[in-house]
């Protein structure tokens, strides 16, 4: 059973998950380079669609795979997708005023720009989504999950923002596969 989904994947380049005996922390995402009996060759990608290297493992080294759900087909789409999470399209203007949160919050809202939060509860709080309304006091986002899956919309006070992140890799990535999962052309 096991070979004709390290076939698929081969033939396919068909990304698969790969979990090892006792190791819950190591998760492998790539696909099937080679495999016969004893071992696989399997191409690895990172959490960002980007080429990370290849592993030799034994098959019975192998606790299960992972194949055919939303997780793989998202690294799967990332991998087939040709963009540059490393260029930063817009550097936005210093806000150099005691009102500088609600300025920057009013200028991403108006570029709907995907942009990460840091809110202080007394525990460091971080949230990735866009901006949908704000107020003197307050602010709406759409939180956007790790492979691009909406998360709802929340508000938030303005003056629990603590920091805020522009044009990261890991914001570029969850607006484009947000995009993606939501049918948006992404060229």
């Amino acid at each position: 059973m096991r070979n004709e989904i390290f076939e698929v994947s081969k033939t396919e380049k068909k990304i698969i998950g790969i979990r090892k005996y006792k190791d819950e922390d190591d998760f492998w995402l790539g696909y099937i380079e080679n495999y016969n009996d004893e071992i696989i060759q399997l191409r690895l990608f990172d959490t960002l669609g980007i080429e990370d290297g290849v592993v030799i493992e034994k098959q019975e080294n192998i606790d299960s795979i992972d194949f055919d759900s939303d997780y793989e087909k998202t690294y799967e789409y990332l991998v087939n997708r040709n963009y540059n999470l490393n260029e930063i399209e817009e550097i936005v203007s210093f806000k150099n005023s005691s009102d500088w949160k609600k300025e920057y919050l009013e200028e991403f809202k108006e570029r709907n720009e995907l942009i990460s939060f840091e809110i202080d509860k007394g525990d460091e709080l971080i949230i990735q989504g866009y901006i949908l309304d704000l107020n003197n006091n307050e602010f709406m986002i759409n939180a956007i999950g790790h492979i691009g899956e909406d998360e709802g919309k929340t508000i938030y006070k303005i003056d629990d923002m603590v920091a805020l992140r522009f044009a990261s890799r890991k914001s570029k990535l969850r607006a484009e596969l947000s995009k993606w999962k939501k049918g948006i052309n992404c060229s």
